[in-house]
């Protein structure tokens, strides 16, 4: 079976981006990787939320054990302290165990989910919205700022109006993740207005500890959806989108779901360089996962 060759993102601040959507119910296989938190967490949900996020953490799992050469269900998964007030609560997301300078992000909206990795320790953050109805004009003042209200409100239909708000949003919440403090700050302060096209802007905000600086680019991660990205201004490197976007048509006789997208299972790590030489299958042995 072939493998692809994903150890680049220790190298050269390259940055790794994967997504997916969780489509089926999962197996005892699957649910087994997860750590115990994880698995009271998704009973104490819904029935479809406990779905969603299991299916996620099973699929952030199994990306970064193939990174670190590792069995998914070994990897110790925790948060770091919030630069602002020391609580471990709300800090960026990291790896425990394994020792490594991998970095992650993921971010989950519904059924959806998103992963940014990066090596060299450096920060990160995504995030990911799907189209949901709401009342923009009221939710808007609370969040954006002036500059980007200007520019919400030269639009004049609603629907334009929520596309202005989740591409602002997206790039807000993707800075404020890869700070550390998340939503526990002024989400006015952090402006990140500029171009319409979705090209990197530098975006500053600074927490008590940190870069000050990131670059932010929105990601194109299929329709009805809207994500970002947000990484250290000094170690923004290559940016490589490795979800594939679903296929528009499901094909008569294909095994999975219309809009399936699948993600690789992580194999047995290199016995002569676990951390760099972790083999990837071909997404012909894959989880399914839309």
């Amino acid at each position: 079976m072939s493998a692809e060759d994903f150890s680049d993102v220790f190298d050269a601040d390259e940055t790794h981006v994967w997504w997916g959507t969780v489509a089926e119910p999962l197996g005892p296989d699957a649910i087994a990787v997860l750590s115990a938190a994880e698995r009271d967490s998704a009973r104490a949900m819904t029935a479809e939320a406990g779905l969603y996020y299991a299916g996620a953490h099973v699929a952030v799992r199994r990306v970064l054990a193939g990174y670190l050469g590792a069995r998914p269900a070994d990897l110790r998964l925790g948060r770091l302290r919030c630069p602002e007030c020391g609580d471990s609560d709300h800090g960026a997301p990291c790896v425990e165990w394994p020792p490594t300078e991998l970095s992650y992000s993921l971010s989950r909206s519904g059924p959806h989910w998103l992963l940014g990795v990066t090596g060299g320790g450096h920060r990160i953050g995504v995030d990911l919205e799907q189209v949901l109805g709401f009342d923009t004009a009221a939710v808007a003042p609370s969040v954006l700022s002036d500059r980007e209200l200007a520019h919400l409100r030269q639009e004049s239909e609603p629907a334009a109006q929520l596309a202005v708000f989740l591409r602002y949003w997206t790039r807000k919440e993707a800075v404020l993740k890869a700070s550390g403090v998340g939503l526990m700050t002024d989400v006015r302060a952090v402006d990140v207005h500029g171009p319409p096209g979705g090209g990197p802007l530098v975006v500053r905000h600074a927490a008590a500890t940190g870069p000050d600086s990131w670059v932010v680019e929105d990601l194109a991660v299929g329709p009805g959806r809207y994500a970002a990205i947000a990484r250290e201004a000094a170690a923004a490197g290559p940016l490589r989108l490795i979800g594939k976007p679903p296929p528009t048509a499901h094909k008569a006789g294909s095994a999975e779901p219309p809009g399936a997208a699948r993600l690789p299972v992580a194999a047995a790590p290199s016995d002569t360089d676990e951390r760099r030489s972790a083999p990837w299958p071909s997404a012909t042995s894959s989880l399914s996962m839309t």
